[in-house]
């Protein structure tokens, strides 16, 4: 790989990461960036968030699109796991593969319903986290509750304290 293409690829990693691409779009732009984030993409919304709230964006709708799309990405992640355990019991019996039981998640089996409420706060291993609820066949009415509460918090908290300082 040449000098100059590795140059702009990294370059168009980092305009992703500084969310120019989302910031284009707005409110629309800050769901997308939610949504990706929250299904284990690395993607700070904090910098878009922030960005909306000094160009004067109402905090309401911010905090509204964050949650919406933060609770999508969760829900995704749930059917992710429970999909990618239906196909990993697929693949097992036609290739007469030995059973041998993977463990899950060592938080979620630890620390079980606190851990789906907390994955919100904990960037990539809480996504992970929601995957293994998924892949464990978790209580989706309950695993819905835990994490809808989790993120709610996380963004009033994320969106007022950012409110206050811009």
């Amino acid at each position: 790989m040449s000098y100059e293409l590795f140059m702009e690829y990294y370059q168009q990693v980092q305009e992703i990461l500084a969310n120019n691409i989302f910031q284009e779009y707005g409110i629309i732009g800050l769901f997308l960036n939610s949504l990706l984030a929250a299904t284990a993409i690395p993607l700070p919304t904090e910098i878009l968030t922030s960005a909306l709230l000094i160009g004067g964006e109402n905090i309401f709708l911010v905090a509204i699109v964050l949650i919406i799309g933060s609770v999508i990405g969760g829900i995704l992640n749930y059917f992710i796991g429970l999909g990618g355990n239906k196909l990993f019991k697929k693949m097992k019996k036609k290739s007469n593969i030995v059973k041998h039981e993977k463990k899950h998640n060592r938080l979620l089996d630890k620390f079980g319903w606190s851990a789906i409420f907390f994955a919100a706060w904990i960037p990539i291993i809480g996504d992970l986290i929601l995957i293994s609820a998924g892949v464990k066949k978790m209580e989706f009415r309950k695993f819905t509750m835990f994490m809808v509460s989790g993120k709610i918090i996380k963004t009033i908290i994320v969106v007022i304290g950012l409110g206050t300082i811009f």
